[in-house]
């Protein structure tokens, strides 16, 4: 006499949750990932940011008072605690008619991936020039 039994066998209960946990796995590993690089993508953009107000900080200031040389900005942190340095570097390059400088803004900052620390960098560049005075 044949049964027609219904429902499944304890194998086929293991291949179902095997088969779920792999799935489960791979979620949690994508999770991981997209946390990772969303920090990754954070601290550069603050990077980029901390060198483009250091740029229109330039550009508010007089040209005779944006000196010529390398000037270290100092240690900046952001809200997650990051540590972020600031260099300026400005050089003349006016061609003997109008003074122009160039100003170079960059920031510097150590990001963990992986095992390994990785210094990284995001930089700005302007030009600026004297605005001569409006003879009469």
């Amino acid at each position: 006499m044949r049964r027609n039994v219904r429902g499944s066998t304890l194998l086929e209960t293991m291949i179902a949750g095997a088969v779920l946990l792999l799935g489960m796995v791979g979620v949690v590993q994508l999770l991981i990932s997209g946390m990772s690089q969303f920090s990754r993508s954070n601290s550069r953009a603050t990077g980029q940011d901390m060198a483009y107000a250091a740029v229109a900080e330039v550009l508010a200031m007089p040209f005779d008072a944006v000196p010529v040389g390398v000037a270290d900005a100092g240690i900046i942190y952001d809200k997650d605690q990051l540590r972020f340095g600031l260099t300026r570097t400005v050089t003349d390059v006016g061609d003997g008619g109008a003074r122009a400088r160039q100003v170079l803004i960059e920031a510097t900052w150590n990001e963990r991936v992986g095992p390994a620390v990785v210094l990284r960098r995001a930089t700005s560049t302007v030009i600026i020039s004297e605005v001569p005075d409006a003879g009469p």
